[in-house]
């Protein structure tokens, strides 16, 4: 039998998309060696990846502290004010940053968030990466994960190129699909919504005015985003969730007819917008809730959507793993200056502990939202306009809401 080439690390990446390598960036920065290791490379990740990303105003900070925000400048924009509709009736809902300064303080905030292509926050850390390379080492191989062996001392992946790594700490970051989670046996609960997202990009004749909006229709929120202008022309970014045939059949009818869904976001945007044309490839993405039973085992972690997939609606899911990065890259450098294991399940399963009131809260919050959204009984419509005009009408409410919204 072939020996195998040994590689040694101190972590291990598997997966090289945004969360993986965000990760990276942050344990470089805390003086780690790191290996990614992907089946893509990573121009590839960048030319499939067409989404877009809200990233909220207190994840940011983490961006910034990585030295990545201001290199973003030229790519992201702002989210000035969310406004908020209840399709089935006239209830609305307007949060607005200004409504959070404190009129007696300079205060710091200056959006909700800020949009931005995932193509370009990749490219940007990726940027950042080599920029940090005498603080720690990282490493990316492109190959496919056979097998990952754990034991006491260390934590193994081999390779289908005849490599192996070997390191104190295997990630997951491989998405919510993950591969790895499967080979570590982590089991998960799934619960599928029956509903798809479709995402994609406009253009429009009317400016946006930073303004994002959330329509909450019988199959599923729409949800428009401000995005940079580009080639002079107004742009927003669209994720429409809707029961899956409905989503399916306009994707199809995009290819006959891509004016169809055109008109259709014009309509329910009610001309804000003015005269709206797709922008790319419209694709579309099932939705489902996925909790893996562990976030950890001894020597392995999982992040990112390997570690929580969640609805869409208000755009959480990746703010939410922005928060566990920071957090665990935070607990790995304090664990290493004291000169103990970053492999250590004791240590792991203390930054799960942490990690599952934020995930699970999270989880109740969107999966209820969307529930109370799609339940077209009178009763539920009425308990719903109540409760928009309720928050509406308080202060102290929208305040908190939006905080939460922000992760402040």
């Amino acid at each position: 039998m072939e020996k195998k080439i040994s590689s040694r690390t101190d972590i291990i990446i598997c997966g090289g998309a945004l969360a993986g390598m965000t990760l990276a960036l942050s344990l470089q920065r805390k003086g780690f060696k790191i290996i990614i290791v992907d089946p893509r490379s990573e121009k590839q990740i960048i030319e499939q990846d067409k989404r877009t990303t809200a990233i909220a105003a207190g994840p940011r900070d983490f961006y910034d502290d990585l030295g990545v925000w201001p290199k973003l400048k030229k790519y992201i924009e702002p989210i000035k004010s969310i406004s908020i509709l209840d399709g089935s009736s006239s209830a609305s809902l307007e949060f607005d940053y200004r409504e959070l300064i404190d009129t007696d303080s300079k205060s710091k905030i200056t959006s909700l968030g800020h949009v931005v292509e995932n193509c370009n926050l990749i490219k940007t850390i990726s940027s950042s990466i080599k920029d940090n390379k005498h603080l720690g080492e990282v490493k990316r191989l492109k190959a496919k994960v056979l097998d990952i062996q754990i034991d006491k001392f260390s934590a193994k992946v081999l390779l289908d190129n005849n490599k192996q790594i070997i390191g104190s700490l295997i990630i997951a970051a491989d998405g919510k699909n993950s591969v790895i989670r499967k080979k570590a046996g982590i089991i998960e609960k799934r619960s599928k919504y029956d509903q798809e997202a479709l995402v994609t990009q406009i253009l429009h004749t009317n400016k946006h005015n930073n303004i994002a909006l959330e329509k909450f229709l019988p199959g599923g929120p729409l949800a428009v985003l401000p995005m940079k202008n580009i080639n002079n022309s107004y742009r927003s970014a669209i994720v429409w969730s809707d029961d899956s045939a409905v989503s399916k059949s306009r994707l199809n009818s995009i290819k006959n007819n891509p004016k169809e869904l055109s008109y259709e976001i014009e309509r329910y945007c009610h001309d804000w917008l003015g005269k709206i044309k797709l922008f790319g490839q419209p694709a579309v993405f099932p939705l489902e809730l996925i909790q893996p039973k562990k976030l950890v085992l001894q020597r392995f972690v999982l992040i990112g959507d390997a570690a929580h997939s969640v609805h869409p609606i208000a755009g959480q899911g990746f703010n939410l793993a922005l928060r566990g990065m920071k957090s665990f890259s935070s607990m790995c450098e304090n664990q290493a200056k004291l000169g103990l294991d970053i492999g250590s399940i004791t240590f792991l399963k203390e930054y799960e502990k942490l990690r599952k009131i934020d995930i699970l809260s999270l989880i109740k919050a969107t999966h209820g939202l969307n529930e109370l959204f799609r339940d077209s009984r009178e009763p539920v419509k009425f308990i719903r306009r109540i409760g928009l005009f309720a928050v509406e009408k308080s202060p102290t409410l929208k305040k908190a809401f939006m905080k939460y919204a922000m992760g402040i």
